[in-house]
């Protein structure tokens, strides 16, 4: 019989010669089946050459659990996987060899007697370990379904590589995740460290156990999971990257490829997945997390992900947010000159002092808005060059502005204060809430007020009051004193009809305010914070006092500034009150006001006429607010456009009666006999 070419494929030479080996035997076998169907007389003990040496087989023996029998059928599946002679002899013994190779047929080849056959039949069961680390997989048959003898068996490429000695990772897995690798010089403050050891404790045992990792975006949990799984690897899947269709075949990659390498397994951002699976597919997930072998590390930017499984441990850690002295460091390394016409090099100590209180990110959100930044300096200087503090500062935003996504829109603030009319009690309510915002640090860090307070050190505030007069506007003047990006949420994306969707979108916003020192603005809170109710009746009132509940904690701990505008003050609930920083109602102007906003909307430059008299439209259109002042002086101006004239007081009175009749106002007949 003419002997097999040795194989060559990859820089493992004794791999190749190993699947020589493993060739050469299935090729015997043929032949000696083809002798034992002409009636010729076959040595029951022939030699048959072994697979299961090397590191590869001694992996899969040691820590996947399998027998040598069974690595052996591995590398005849892979055989046949790779040259087509051997599908060729197979087929030429049972048809069926077409699609795969059956333990029946691969127990014939081998000439396995019973006791060694019956054994090796174990493999049809889904709870195996060749089939549940999905090493090997039935064609024609469900990965979870019991299967014969009969039925064919295939290999994944991945398992062929490996057998082979490639350290080539899953395709699925290079797509949409990778290896997690330590970074060089981790930087931890003790709270992160404590989190880091106590992963590491978790880790170091194969046992059951799932581990969920709880913290924002960008904070540094993957880098705190590859550093407590060192010095063994740890592989990744994204799972903000998979969608409800391609998610079973993505997490069967996962545990294949954590048992081949001895890895540690994390799917990453599990809650961006939940959330696009429906009711069944959710516990289908479910149930095959409960399923792994081995721990497994979920991460998740909400509290509280209900993922868990009856068979397995399940075991909740937080991750913090780095502390301002460790997050100054982070941001002074990831500037540090590197190469050859890099810049100048570091930000001043004070700018770096800013970056550190401003932005409440970790080692993630730094490395990524200093890309962004980077490349802005490197487009505006044609070339390498350090980014400015503008440039760092837009790069924040960048990348905060990424993860709200549609759930909140960045307002640019074109209003002075100058423009403002407000009475001086409100006036002053406005600037004590600034200045609460402006000194927190110093009041809470540095005068230790802050273990005082149970959770959180955000400022929340709700301005009450008609429309048009103002809430908007102060809020936007608020966040531009404080030099904060002003972001106004999209309630209609925010709320779902889905069970905990609304809560996860609502998490995305904070963090990510949090993260980019944000103002965040409800306009029309009422919608979110209406009242619990007492006498619950359904599932929706039970599900809408949850989401209320969930928002009073979520303000509660939030550690920015964020906005509430109502137009209906009653329907708050009142448990978010004792939870305000502060509460400023906005009324309708007082004539001397009403006519300072007329003042202040004609100050245009636009052309006006001689003598215009605005305290008699204040006085007679009493019930006008700012805005509604704005609209009438809006359409008066085209008015006087259309008719080629200035803005006179003809045009300013009729655009105000237009304007009090649409705001619900009876009006009677003006001087000239009009309505």
């Amino acid at each position: 019989m003419a002997q097999p070419s040795i194989l060559r494929w990859g820089p493992d030479v004794d791999a190749a010669a190993r699947f020589e080996a493993q060739l050469e035997a299935v090729a015997c076998a043929a032949e000696r089946a083809a002798q034992l169907a002409r009636g010729a007389q076959v040595e029951p003990d022939a030699p048959w050459p072994r697979g299961a040496e090397g590191a590869p087989a001694r992996h899969l023996i040691e820590r996947c659990g399998l027998r040598e029998e069974e690595v052996e059928l591995l590398w005849a599946l892979a055989a046949r996987a790779v040259d087509p002679r051997v599908a060729a002899h197979l087929r030429a013994l049972d048809p069926r060899a077409r699609e795969g190779l059956s333990l029946g047929l691969y127990a014939a080849l081998r000439g396995l007697p019973p006791a060694r056959a019956h054994a090796l039949s174990a493999v049809a069961d889904p709870r195996h370990p060749l089939r549940q680390l999905e090493l090997i997989s039935p064609i024609g048959a469900s990965d979870d379904s019991l299967i014969d003898v009969e039925t064919p068996l295939g290999v994944p490429q991945r398992v062929v590589h490996f057998l082979a000695g490639e350290d080539l990772l899953d395709a699925a897995l290079a797509r949409d995740g990778g290896l997690l690798r330590p970074p060089p010089r981790p930087l931890w403050d003790d709270a992160q460290a404590a989190v880091v050891e106590q992963l590491r404790g978790w880790l170091a045992p194969q046992e059951p156990t799932t581990l969920v990792l709880e913290g924002a975006p960008g904070s540094g949990r993957r880098a705190a999971i590859a550093c407590a799984a060192a010095p063994a690897a740890a592989v990744m899947l994204d799972a903000s990257r998979l969608g409800a269709a391609d998610a079973p075949a993505a997490l069967r990659a996962l545990r294949r490829e954590a048992a081949l390498r001895g890895a540690a397994a994390v799917l990453a951002d599990v809650d961006e997945l939940a959330g696009r699976l429906g009711p069944g597919e959710q516990q289908a997930l479910i149930a095959a997390l409960g399923r792994w072998r081995g721990p497994l590390v979920l991460t998740t930017s909400m509290p509280g992900l209900e993922l868990g499984s009856s068979s397995r441990a399940l075991v909740r850690l937080r991750w913090p947010l780095p502390g301002v002295a460790t997050r100054r460091a982070l941001w002074a390394r990831a500037l540090e000159p590197r190469g050859p016409g890099a810049g100048a090099g570091p930000l001043t100590a004070a700018e770096l002092d800013l970056l550190a209180e401003r932005y409440r990110v970790g080692a993630g959100g730094v490395a990524a808005a200093v890309r962004s930044a980077t490349a802005r300096a490197a487009r505006g200087a044609r070339g390498p060059a350090s980014p400015t503090l503008p440039q760092l500062l837009a790069g924040v935003q960048d990348n905060i502005a990424e993860r709200l996504g549609e759930l909140a829109r960045r307002v640019d603030v074109s209003q002075a204060w100058s423009e403002l009319v407000l009475p001086a009690d409100t006036r002053d309510d406005v600037a004590a809430l600034i200045g609460r915002v402006r000194h927190g640090h110093q009041v809470l860090e540095q005068w230790g007020f802050r273990r005082k307070l149970p959770r959180g050190a955000g400022v929340a505030a709700l301005f009450s009051g008609p429309p048009g007069t103002g809430k908007t506007m102060v809020a936007g003047l608020i966040a531009r004193e404080l030099s904060l990006e002003l972001y106004q949420v999209d309630l209609s994306r925010v709320v779902s009809k889905w069970v905990g969707e609304t809560e996860k979108q609502l998490a995305k916003v904070f963090e990510a305010a949090e993260a980019g020192h944000a103002l965040l603005l409800f306009d029309e809170a009422d919608a979110l914070f209406a009242k619990r109710s007492a006498d619950v009746k359904s599932a929706v009132d039970r599900y809408a006092n949850l989401e209320v509940n969930y928002l009073l904690q979520r303000i509660e701990s939030f550690g920015g500034v964020v906005i509430l505008t109502t137009n209906l003050d009653a329907s708050i609930d009142p448990a978010l009150r004792r939870r305000l920083a502060g509460h400023i109602v906005f009324g309708l102007p007082e004539a001397e006001e009403r006519e300072q906003l007329w003042r202040e909307m004609l100050s245009t430059g636009a052309p006006l006429a001689e003598g215009l008299d605005l305290a008699s439209l204040a006085e007679e259109y009493a019930g006008m607010s700012g805005a509604n002042i704005r609209n009438a002086v809006l359409a008066a101006a085209f008015l006087a456009a259309s008719e080629g004239a200035v803005v006179g007081q003809a045009h300013l009175r009729r655009a105000a009666r237009s304007e009090y009749r649409a705001m619900g106002h009876v009006l009677g007949r003006d001087a000239r006999g009009g309505l």
